[in-house]
């Protein structure tokens, strides 16, 4: 199936970018499993290339905004590159809508895989950069994509933190967090909610609904373990 044009403008639309050269996003979004065995561009390449810009730029965020030792500024940077991170980021503009998989792939519900879709983002920001041929053009764009009011924290907010903080508390203290609402305003429009670990308080979070409470306690915990292990043996040197 051939890219429509419609479509290609639809996609920038919701990036923010006008590309000076359509053969580069098409090539973007053209997964390996569409060439069908056949000679020919596909956007492995420029995955290479937009995984290293994107670790720029999420490097750049954290180095700018946290005084963290370099093996905490690492793991950070590791989980917020993480298929599972930039996939989510991609579902955000669906560009899972956009990608041209082969006719196995498309039945086998690639589009709905984190795998390939964090690829098909690396790849079309590869496509940026190299059309643009500007790094702090390619950021705009990045800023864009990844947007949102709280900073990068909540981009990632929803995925991860849960997730992360239920397998290291079962691996390590063999028991699941317990969250608790300390807090809510009169109209319920805000609470402030505490997760414990084996009774333990870890962090509070606060949020407009109970959910995202949790999930800003979540990450705080999470970030408070990260710190503990990490923070207490490296200390940042200038």
């Amino acid at each position: 199936m051939p890219f429509v044009e419609a479509e290609l403008i639809d996609l920038e639309h919701r990036i923010g970018y006008h590309f000076r050269n359509q053969s580069l996003l098409k090539i973007a979004l053209l997964h390996k499993s569409a060439l069908e065995g056949k000679e020919g561009h596909c956007n492995d390449k420029f995955e290479w290339l937009g995984d290293a810009v994107v670790g720029l730029y999420i490097a750049d965020y954290l180095f700018s905004r946290y005084e963290k030792p370099r093996s905490w500024l690492s793991a950070m940077k590791a989980k917020w590159a993480s298929e599972e991170s930039l996939a989510q980021v991609a579902r955000k503009i669906q560009l899972d809508r956009f990608i041209l998989l082969g006719k196995g792939e498309e039945k086998g519900r690639g589009r709905e895989k984190d795998s390939i879709i964090s690829s098909a983002l690396e790849a079309l920001v590869g496509a940026i950069y190299l059309d643009s041929k500007s790094y702090d053009i390619t950021k705009t764009v990045l800023d864009t994509i990844f947007s949102s009011d709280g900073g990068l924290e909540l981009v990632f907010l929803s995925i991860n933190y849960k997730s992360l903080l239920q397998t290291w508390s079962l691996k390590q203290q063999e028991c699941l967090p317990v969250y608790q609402v300390i807090e809510q305003s009169e109209d319920r429009k805000r609470y402030r909610i505490a997760v414990q670990i084996n009774g333990q308080g870890i962090a509070i979070g606060e949020g407009r609904n109970k959910k995202k409470a949790e999930q800003e306690a979540a990450r705080k915990a999470w970030e408070k373990i990260i710190d503990e292990k990490y923070g207490a043996s490296d200390s940042p040197c200038i």
